[in-house]
């Protein structure tokens, strides 16, 4: 059986009796299969008479199927005369080959040749303007970056001018004097006119000098200028007649009948005052004290207070209480105090918390206003110790009559050591000499360890204690 056919086999499926299986394909019946044989036996047949007509197409010298068709034989030939032949092809009027056409062709390719080489000729040229033209533009390049070198240049050049000029402005002109009203600031030097010369030559300081001291002539110092000489003279511009008037007021010296009658308040003397001999005859009545001068010569002798509580006229005095204390209503100066019993001197400041003596106290930084608690190592303001050991104490306020000033201003301030020594709380060894600051316990100190910062120092050891408890030991105050 031929295989040259082709069955085309359309398959419906009935959704009924038709089943799908995974990876599987239902077969057909038997009677599927002979309608199947029958259409490719049809198939073959009418492939066979295809085959025949094909061959009739391609080899036939008349037309294969109806008149005026061609086979591919006839076809050719047909070509064949369009290709090459030299009169019309296919008996077409006016219709020329291929070959035909391309002796036109080369008639026209000649021309072109020719137009071509004018063109050749043309582009050469043009080449070779080009050429000229690019070493134009390069000669151009070159010198459009020597005018931009030159440009540059020239601004560096203006920026430099106009420097000076500002330089000259700024800076050189201003330390010039004008012509008219000259202003100098330096030293300006000039010849020196001859002594005694009077023009409007400049007078150099040599010729002030010549004429000052001709001028001077030897005076002595205390009268060598003018205001020496106007202050020796009153400052008087009328001296001379101020020195007549008064030397009409005098006597002559050498006169002996003319005597003063008045004193300077225009009393007459002898109305005023007494002579010598009336004094004389009334010394005998003056009593003795007015001659000696003596304290027990006076007829009523006041009392002389012998201790200041006897003065009650006068409240500026030194006086005590009733404890014994000095009551003082001024200042107290002395050049020395000795005796002092305790060791530092101390200022109150606010209280923050309680705390007791020996405790290191610090700036509470948390409070809104200036108060103080006991110091820890984080604290930024140390201040220095509660003491209780001041010889002398700065601040607090003054307590109502009667109460103890210490007592009173204890619950409100706390008494801090700024100098001298104190005691002080610590834990850990001690060696004398060394630095003492806050620990990490409130109020504590201890030892500064090596290469720490100094900045909240409190002071200095003086004794060396290798106990490690918390105790209180002696400090030099440094801050």
């Amino acid at each position: 059986m031929s295989t040259n056919g082709i069955a085309e086999i359309t398959v419906h499926q009935n959704e009924t009796n038709q089943t799908e299986i995974k990876g599987t394909v239902e077969e057909f019946g038997a009677d599927v299969a002979r309608e199947a044989a029958s259409q490719a036996k049809a198939s073959e047949s009418k492939a066979s008479d295809a085959q025949k007509m094909a061959e009739a197409w391609a080899e036939s010298t008349e037309a294969p199927s109806a008149a005026g068709t061609r086979s591919a034989k006839t076809w050719s030939d047909v070509a064949r005369q369009w290709a090459e032949s030299t009169t019309t092809p296919d008996g077409v009027k006016d219709a020329k080959s291929a070959k035909s056409w391309a002796g036109v062709a080369q008639g026209h390719a000649n021309n072109a040749s020719l137009k071509a080489n004018a063109a050749a000729a043309s582009a050469n040229t043009a080449e070779l303007q080009a050429e000229a033209s690019a070493n134009s533009a390069k000669t151009a390049t070159t010198n459009a970056g020597e005018a931009a070198t030159s440009a540059s240049n020239a601004a560096v050049s203006a920026k430099a001018a106009d420097d000076s000029y500002k330089a000259l402005v700024n800076n050189d002109l201003p330390k010039k004097a004008n012509l008219s009203g000259a202003n100098f600031t330096g030293a300006i030097t000039a010849p020196t006119a001859a002594a005694g010369t009077n023009t409007t030559q400049v007078a150099t300081t040599a010729f002030v000098q010549t004429a000052l001291a001709a001028m001077v002539n030897g005076s002595p110092a205390a009268l060598d200028t003018l205001k020496e000489l106007a202050a020796a003279l009153g400052n008087d511009p009328n001296f001379a007649t101020t020195v007549t008037n008064l030397i009409a007021t005098k006597l002559d010296k050498t006169g002996t009948a003319v005597k003063a009658t008045a004193d300077a308040a225009g009393n007459t003397i002898t109305a005023t005052y007494s002579t010598k001999s009336e004094l004389s005859q009334h010394v005998a009545t003056l009593s003795k004290v007015a001659t000696s001068g003596s304290y027990k010569d006076l007829l009523n002798q006041p009392a002389i207070p012998s201790k200041t509580s006897e003065l009650t006229n006068d409240s500026r005095y030194v006086s005590t209480d009733t404890s014994g204390n000095v009551v003082l209503t001024g200042a107290l100066h002395a050049t020395q105090v000795f005796n002092a019993v305790y060791n530092d001197l101390a200022e109150f400041f606010r209280r923050g918390e309680e705390t007791e003596p020996g405790d290191i106290i610090a700036l509470d930084e948390s409070s809104p206003s200036e108060q103080y608690k006991k110091a820890t190592e984080n604290s930024k303001a140390v201040v220095g110790v509660h003491s209780n050991e001041f010889g002398q104490i700065l601040g607090g306020v003054e307590p109502p009559d009667g109460e103890n000033f210490i007592e009173y201003n204890l619950p409100y301030f706390i008494p801090v050591s700024l100098a001298g020594r104190v005691h002080v709380k610590v834990y850990g060894k001690v060696v004398a000499g060394d630095f003492i600051v806050p620990s990490d316990m409130p109020g504590i100190g201890r030892s500064a360890r090596d290469g720490e910062s100094l900045k909240n120092t409190v002071g200095i050891a003086l004794q060396t204690d290798n106990n490690e408890n918390v105790r209180r030991i002696r400090i030099l105050v440094r801050r």
